[in-house]
């Protein structure tokens, strides 16, 4: 499997937050109110050209979905949190997201 570095960057990001003790205090609606920060986490990573702002919105949406999803995840699933599952799943929804948005010339 071929690694991206925002890959690297979101299971990284999402490592550190269900391995702090303060992360079983969480909520689901905590989480959840994280959106624009972690919006803003991914845009500050991604470089992508020739693309229009509405394709990048779509794609950088996608992706902090999910950081969102896995972390959710993990407030009740141990697998959730094991570091190679959160590599395939944000390296799989990244190249599926840059397919869609970024390289579908129909959308």
């Amino acid at each position: 499997m071929q690694i991206s570095p925002l890959t690297v960057h979101c299971a990284s990001l999402c490592l550190d937050v269900v391995n702090r003790e303060s992360f079983e205090k969480l909520t689901i609606v905590d989480i959840e109110g994280w959106q624009d920060e972690l919006y803003a986490y991914i845009e500050n990573r991604v470089e992508i050209v020739n693309c229009s702002d509405e394709k990048q919105r779509l794609f950088i949406n996608s992706v902090r979905d999910e950081v969102l999803m896995i972390l959710m995840l993990s407030k009740e699933n141990l697998f959730a949190r094991e570091p190679y599952w959160i590599l395939e799943k944000m390296q799989r929804k990244i190249a599926l997201s840059y397919n869609i948005y970024i390289n579908n010339s129909d959308f």
